[in-house]
């Protein structure tokens, strides 16, 4: 039997993808500055989001699950470390600094990884230079503007652009070796990712019915 789509996913899609987040016209979702924390969830300190080409009853939704996933990514990032973990048709790619400075930006699938960590770069860089060291006291959300990172999200919206300008090599994918895993993998013993979406406090009620439409979390992940 034919079932309709339910209320929790973005768009009618073939039977053949995966429910949860499809892409759009949008490459690149968001960007969002945090800090790595030893023993709790990291804390966020800075985000901006390019979420005009979904509904206005799930921008909401969308957003709550950028910031979720971005958190839950980086706190299992090692500090140096640069990670690409894929959700559905998506893409996490967080850098943390070996201080404990993460940037995790939400992209589609086929956006260019190197493109995508040049954009990762930039934040750090905007941050740190309107915030100084200030964020190494933070012990709790503390969600502050940063100059010109709006801009950044939207200028990167278009990776073949970008590129030209800035004339963005691969060697990056080219010379570092890079080690596949299963997102359980990243998980501590006994975590499930699904239980995570129901305990977060980055999810409105909504939200988790919305993450749970997902059935593929399981997802492959490309460590740099």
């Amino acid at each position: 039997p034919t079932h309709s789509p339910s209320r929790s996913t973005l768009h009618p899609i073939p039977p053949s993808s995966p429910p949860g987040l499809q892409p759009f016209h949008s490459t690149m979702l968001s960007l969002v500055v945090l800090k790595k924390l030893d023993a709790t969830l990291p804390v966020l300190l800075s985000n901006v989001f390019s979420l005009d080409q979904f509904g206005f009853f799930k921008k909401g939704s969308v957003q709550e699950v950028c910031l979720f996933v971005s958190r839950e990514v980086a706190k299992r990032c090692a500090k140096g470390s640069m990670v690409s973990v894929k959700h559905s048709d998506y893409m996490i790619h967080v850098k943390v600094t070996t201080d404990g400075l993460a940037v995790a930006a939400v992209c589609e699938q086929d956006y260019p990884r190197f493109t995508a960590f040049a954009a990762v770069k930039e934040t750090l860089e905007l941050y740190t230079k309107a915030q100084g060291s200030k964020w190494t006291t933070a012990t709790k959300d503390r969600i502050t503007p940063t100059p010109g990172l709006q801009q950044l999200l939207e200028r990167y919206q278009n990776p073949t652009e970008v590129d030209k300008v800035l004339k963005i090599r691969k060697e990056l994918d080219e010379t570092k070796s890079i080690v596949i895993k299963n997102l359980d993998q990243m998980l501590e013993r006994g975590e499930k990712l699904d239980t995570l979406v129901q305990k977060s406090n980055d999810l409105s009620f909504q939200s988790k019915a919305f993450a749970d439409s997902a059935e593929d979390l399981n997802c492959s992940c490309v460590i740099l």
